[in-house]
C-alpha cells in the first residue's frame, strides 16, 4: 500500500504508476514505478530510515511522517525480501521488493 500511495502522492500531473509482479525461478518481484518527482541522489541512501523525508521542493506541502518506507523495509526483512530502488529527479522512481521463494 505504501509504495502505491507514494507513487501517486509524489507523481506529476498526468503521470502514471505501473505495478508489476514477476514470477521468477527463485524469486517473486513486486515493482512499483512512477513518473513522479523522483528522489534527489544525495537522499536515496536514507529514504528507508525512520522519520526521514527528502527535502524536495516539488514535494513541499505534502503531508507524511517519514515512516512509510521504513515500514516497507521492515516488512520486507520479516519476509527475507530485499529492496532495490532506482530513482532520478524529475523522471520518477521504481522500487522493487524481491521475495525469495520457499522450497
Amino acid at each position: 500500500y505504501n509504495l502505491c500511495d507514494n507513487a501517486i502522492k509524489y507523481n506529476k500531473d498526468n503521470g502514471s504508476v505501473v505495478i508489476t509482479v514477476r514470477d521468477g525461478e527463485d524469486t517473486v518481484q513486486l515493482s512499483v514505478k512512477d513518473t513522479g518527482v523522483g528522489i534527489p541522489f544525495e537522499h536515496q541512501d536514507r529514504v528507508f530510515e525512520r522519520f526521514f523525508r527528502a527535502d524536495n521542493s516539488q514535494s513541499q506541502g505534502l503531508s507524511g511522517t517519514g515512516l512509510g518506507l521504513s515500514i516497507v523495509k521492515h516488512a520486507a526483512q520479516i519476509h527475507n525480501a530485499r529492496i532495490q530502488m532506482n530513482s532520478k529527479p524529475d523522471e520518477g522512481t521504481e522500487i522493487t521488493v524481491i521475495f525469495p521463494k520457499k522450497s
